[in-house]
Order: structure tokens, then sequence, then C-alpha cells
């Protein structure tokens, strides 16, 4: 049974808080909100969080004023605070950096960056990932490349491969998923981590590499989400 925690998602703008709960809603997350300054504290003396999302954008005190309020009390300045500035607004970002916020975005925000972010708090804002033995083809460097995807979740795969690839590169995907009347799959991936010898970040798997999906569609993240190796 995977852990629940709780994160407060505080923004003054119904549309972020719709969209950071989405991000998180693969996750065994429990969601608290709060659209003012005045809820964050009530929020806060009540069910305790384990982590912050917290706008700029907040009213009557803004989010580097909560923030600093938050830091400055013992019994709370523990609690790991990501502060949310506004787009264009390059004097947000050093105040935030100035306030004692433990991570800093932009808006708009990137799905992968905001669930990145949140794991260097909690290792547990993870999506499902399912154990499978797929046959993948991807195209690397104008190259036709195969693989075989150990795990998957509908953010991405890990791809068991001796093909050598570097972080950063951005590859061609084509794959079946066993038990779904072997939907062909097609898409883009970010390659985000690399696993080759000597130095492999992960020991216990064998080389390869780890892609982050790109433009998968909508449909298809649904039936990953519940995707079940057979």
């Amino acid at each position: 049974m995977r852990e629940v925690f709780h994160i407060l998602l505080a923004d003054d703008s119904p549309f972020f808080r719709t969209i950071e709960r989405q991000f998180l809603q693969n996750t065994p997350a429990e969601i608290i909100e709060a659209s003012d300054s005045e809820e964050v504290f009530t929020a806060l003396r009540g069910k305790s969080p384990d982590l912050i999302f917290l706008a700029y954008s907040l009213r009557p005190e803004n989010g580097v004023e909560c923030c600093l309020k938050i830091k400055r009390d013992p019994d709370l300045c523990n609690l790991p605070i990501v502060l949310i500035c506004d787009q264009y607004e390059e004097e947000q970002v050093g105040q935030a950096q100035r306030s004692g916020a433990d991570a800093v975005l932009v808006k708009p925000l990137d799905r992968h960056l905001f669930l990145k972010t949140g794991r260097r708090f909690l290792d547990s804002i993870r999506e499902p990932r399912h154990g499978c033995l797929i046959k993948v083809q991807f195209i690397s460097a104008g190259e036709v490349c195969k693989g075989t995807g150990l795990d998957i979740s509908s953010g991405g795969m890990f791809l068991d491969t001796a093909v050598s690839i570097r972080v950063g590169e951005v590859v061609d995907l084509s794959f079946g998923l066993p038990g779904h009347d072997m939907v062909l799959v097609k898409c883009k991936g970010l390659v985000t981590w690399t696993n080759y010898r000597p130095s492999p970040i992960k020991p216990h798997y064998p080389s390869g590499f780890g892609v982050k999906f790109i433009d998968l569609p909508e449909v298809l993240k649904k039936s990953l989400n519940t995707f079940k190796s057979r």
C-alpha cells in the first residue's frame, strides 16, 4: 500500500490550482487547496501538509510574504515550499529566492518539471509505474534501433538497449501495448537519464535509458495509467 501524503496548492487562480491538481492526480497525494493567504494559514493550523506549492500572486499577503512568515515560525520552518512566480516577472524570482523558498518555478507550469521539483522533497510524488517486457523500436540519429521497455507509466518508460544515447536527445518511439488489442503507440520521447556502465545511476538496471513521452495522446495516457503486463 502506497504512502498517502498531503500537498497544499495555494493559488488565487482556480485555473492554476486545477492544472496542479491534474499534475498530481495519478500520485497518492491528498490535495489541500487555498485561494488566498488567510486560507494558507488556516490550512497550516489544520491538516498539516508535507509540501506547499505557493503562488506569488496570493493576496492579501503575497507568496513571498507568506513564505517569510512560515520560515520564521519554528514549528513550520522545515516545511518545504515551492514558490511559483508569474511569467515575465523576473523580480519575483529574485524575491522568491531570498525568501527562503526551497525551490522556485515560473508559470506557465511544465508538468514534468513540476513533478520533478516535488520529488526533491517527497519521493512518493510518482505516477504508478508498471513492469513490462515491451518490444520498442526507436529512431536515433536517423538509425532504426531496438530495445525492450522494462517499466512504463503515462509519463515515460525505461528502455533496455545496448544503443548508446545522450541525455537531451529526442527519439521517435513505436511500441505495442499487450492486453489492449495491441494498440500501436507512436510518439516522441526525450531522453532524461542514461544507465551505462561503468557508472550506472541504477546498478540493478541493465544498460539503457529513460525517456519522457512528449506528445502522447490523452487516450493513451489513460490506457497507460491502468496498464498491466500480461
